[in-house]
């Protein structure tokens, strides 16, 4: 682990530990599951938030013949665990999760229901885990019988907000489930899933592993500071940019090309570097 990452993930611990809005998801979230506890440990799902929900991103891959579900953890510290291992400050604060309906202020009642929820599956993952994934499971399949009957092909973002290595801590789900097209972005350098034929996924690129980034046999996201229809440059670093905004079905890109994608939330402000600029 470099210097950079131990200071950003310190500097983004004690963010997250102070930060009211995360504070009080937590404390929320610990609330919800702790009502959700049953006789002998065992989970009602009835008082607890789905796994796999959809945002608008990702509904726009049903013009394209698939139906995604997309698992919404609460990225890095927001749940006092961290969820993605290689995030840089600029990430962190940036994160898309701000973004859509986790903006900050769609606040209702005084709670974000958004973030409570993605803490709540933060925490019941590392705590439950055995009963957490029987569910993803039951839910996976749900997915695939909703997409048989609308004549699309069913795929699963397992890291919507998060960057877990997947392939080492569930393997098992891909070949349990190999008509399902799974994918991610990642920030986690070198990893290979060429082994794995239904996981797909796209290097993401921040202000701290762009040596890293270029060193990938993956395609590279990278965010440029630009705001919504505005467009996108046509290269960059000497490879095709193609319009990752358009749908969120990664696995579906050519190969050896930059994925690039515009500002969300507050990273257009974002001075650690994280958002390119670039002359169009």
């Amino acid at each position: 682990m470099s210097t950079q990452l131990k200071y950003d993930l310190a500097f983004l611990r004690k963010h997250f530990a102070e930060m009211e809005l995360a504070k009080d998801c937590r404390e929320k979230a610990e609330a919800k599951i702790a009502r959700a506890v049953g006789s002998k440990g065992k989970l009602i799902w009835s008082k607890l938030p789905s796994l796999l929900t959809v945002n608008p991103k990702v509904v726009k891959g049903e013009k394209y013949g698939h139906m995604t579900g997309i698992l919404h953890f609460a990225p890095t510290f927001w749940s006092g665990e961290n969820f993605c291992p290689f995030a840089s400050a600029g990430c962190g604060l940036g994160c898309l999760t701000t973004s859509g309906h986790g903006q900050l202020h769609m606040m209702e009642n005084g709670s974000h229901h958004v973030h409570i929820a993605r803490v709540t599956r933060s925490l019941l993952y590392i705590r439950y885990r055995d009963q957490f994934m029987k569910k993803l499971e039951r839910e996976i399949a749900t997915l695939i019988r909703r997409a048989k009957r609308a004549n699309a092909l069913p795929a699963v973002r397992l890291n919507g907000t998060s960057d877990r290595l997947w392939e080492k801590e569930q393997p098992y789900l891909f070949s349990m489930f190999p008509n399902v097209t799974f994918y991610d972005y990642t920030k986690v350098p070198n990893r290979d899933v060429s082994h794995i034929p239904n996981y797909s996924l796209t290097f993401s690129l921040n202000e701290n592993n762009r040596d890293a980034a270029f060193d990938q046999p993956l395609n590279v996201a990278v965010v440029f500071r630009l705001k919504k229809n505005e467009p996108l440059p046509k290269e960059w670093k000497g490879k095709e940019v193609i319009d990752g905004d358009v749908n969120d079905l990664r696995f579906l890109d050519k190969i050896n090309v930059h994925v690039g994608l515009r500002t969300k939330g507050d990273t257009y402000n974002d001075t650690s570097g994280f958002a390119i600029d670039v002359a169009v």
